[in-house]
């Protein structure tokens, strides 16, 4: 570690709130000016006092501006270490849901009667997080989406043909998962055998319910000893979504033409030439039930947002597609009385690259790359690069700070507060400093600004993917569309860089590395 990083930050000027509310664009225009003129000649003069001196003109300009009170010297500005805020006595500040490394299986199948699909999905993730706990999670979904589209036709020859499509979608998504906790390792192998079973009574039950039904009557007429399960899910969650979806697709074909085919003179398509792109938007609600704690059941609401841009191309029966995604969420946390235990803000980023071949096996219709009697395959490896970020603050069960647990609710609704977001890591390969300094808070600063400086947790961490996918579909026309289809898709996960906000010191917070993130492949190279 650095010599720069054991280093006590600087001590800083605290903030406050909303200093600068009134001001109007002609002050603002004329403070960017002045600022810009003098930043260069500021960090030239005296670089060792540069964020000293920059606040200082900076409250000159804003006093003479008529934009702010009057200014105090310099060196009375910082607080007096007398009155720096000190770390909360015993309280955790370590990430509380950092995955070291983790895997994902998904399963997926859909049924589609014209216009609509309806589908059904499983997934089952395991995550090892960096406090040595094990979570499971199982998750069932339900699906019903609307799709709309057209084909764009640019010509059929004897030999070659082009055309286009674009289409656009709105579903819903419905969802009830079980997620079990374990301390570590040895607690999960004791269970494990319990989980599976669990795991597919629930698949049996949300596929075919009345099957279920008839196995616990059997069990109650005593003619069938119906699993009992020991271990209960420590979270049990509800997931209510909606989807847009916006793609298009263009192509080239060459082949057998429509005449040959009819007098079954041939009917394979020999090359195929295309590019597509997609772009979705999604939004869930996750309403959580924690059983972890037998005398404070907690319950959560986890509002979440996504959105996806992708484009691939095709070439002969092989394919390649990239893809960047983005999502955000808001979790809130309440105690079994009510009261608010904390508040988690979670933003995260993923590109992902695939490649693979693809199969199609019938007539095509001229019009994209749909297909009018048969079927079409995919299978394909890939990998995806993601970041994380979460920053969560805890509230006591006081007066004081519930009132400011639901003032900050009150203001800011669902979005991070602006500590929040500075409280994030700007980047990973900030090595130097361990990311952005988090100053004290001032005496005018929000009260749940200071509770965050004093008790608040915020991470980030990296990581690579592994991803192994594959669908099988079949379409039939006969006066309506209907078709079929299942995929699947395998998930390795491994965290390889990660920070940690460290607790108060010296009157400022910073970013750390947290090794204890990095998965187990990732610590063997660095060495730790």
């Amino acid at each position: 570690m650095s010599a720069a990083r054991n280093a006590p930050p600087p001590r800083r000027r605290g903030r406050t709130a909303r200093d600068d509310r009134g001001a109007s664009f002609a002050q603002y225009a004329a403070l960017i000016l002045c600022v810009a003129a003098i930043a260069g000649s500021v960090a030239v003069v005296a670089p060792a006092r540069t964020g000293d001196l920059f606040s200082s003109a900076l409250c000159r300009i804003k006093e003479a501006a008529g934009m702010g009170g009057e200014c105090e010297d310099g060196d009375d500005q910082a607080q007096d270490e007398d009155d720096w805020i000190e770390p909360e006595p015993g309280f955790d500040y370590t990430p509380a849901y950092c995955v070291k490394q983790g895997s994902k299986q998904t399963y997926g199948g859909s049924v589609t009667i014209a216009f609509l699909e309806f589908g059904q999905e499983y997934s089952y993730a395991r995550e090892d997080l960096s406090n040595g706990k094990i979570v499971i999670t199982f998750l069932p979904t339900s699906s019903a989406k609307a799709t709309a589209g057209a084909g764009f036709d640019f010509g059929a020859g004897e030999s070659a043909h082009a055309g286009a499509s674009v289409s656009a979608s709105a579903g819903v998504k419905l969802g009830s998962g079980m997620t079990y906790i374990f301390e570590d390792e040895n607690e999960f192998e004791e269970f494990e055998e319990e989980v599976n079973e669990a795991i597919a009574m629930e698949t049996s039950r949300t596929m075919n319910p009345t099957a279920d039904g008839m196995l616990r009557f059997g069990d109650w007429i005593g003619v069938y000893d119906y699993p009992e399960i020991e271990r209960d899910p420590d979270v049990r969650t509800t997931t209510v979504g909606i989807e847009a979806e916006v793609a298009g697709s263009a192509g080239a074909w060459a082949g057998p033409g429509e005449k040959r085919r009819k007098d079954g003179d041939g009917g394979a398509w020999t090359m195929n030439l295309g590019a597509e792109g997609s772009f979705t938007a999604s939004r869930t609600r996750d309403h959580a039930t924690w059983y972890t704690d037998p005398d404070n059941i907690q319950k959560s609401d986890t509002y979440s947002w996504t959105a996806e841009g992708s484009l691939g191309a095709t070439a002969l029966s092989a394919h390649a597609d990239g893809s960047i995604s983005w999502n955000g969420g808001t979790r809130i946390m309440r105690n079994e009385d009510g009261s608010i235990a904390n508040i988690r803000y979670i933003a995260g980023a993923e590109g992902k690259f695939s490649f693979g071949v693809d199969k199609n096996v019938g007539n095509k219709t001229g019009k994209g790359n749909d297909v009018e009697n048969g079927g079409n395959g995919s299978v394909g490896t890939g990998e995806a690069n993601s970041v994380t970020q979460m920053v969560q603050v805890d509230f006591e069960n006081t007066p004081e700070e519930q009132a400011a647990a639901e003032q900050l609710l009150d203001e800011y609704g669902l979005a991070p507060p602006p500590y929040a977001t500075n409280a994030m890591a700007n980047q990973l390969d900030e090595e130097d400093n361990g990311g952005r300094v988090l100053e004290e808070p001032g005496p005018d600063a929000d009260p749940w600004d200071e509770i965050f400086y004093r008790r608040g947790t915020a991470w980030q961490y990296a990581s690579d993917k592994k991803i192994d996918q594959g669908e099988f579909g079949a379409q039939v026309k006969l006066g309506m569309q209907f078709g079929a289809s299942v995929n699947w898709e395998l998930e390795e996960k491994d965290t390889k860089q990660a920070l940690m906000l460290e607790p108060p010191n010296e009157g400022g917070r910073r970013f750390i590395d947290y090794a204890d993130c990095l998965s187990d492949d990732y610590s063997e190279e660095e060495g730790q």
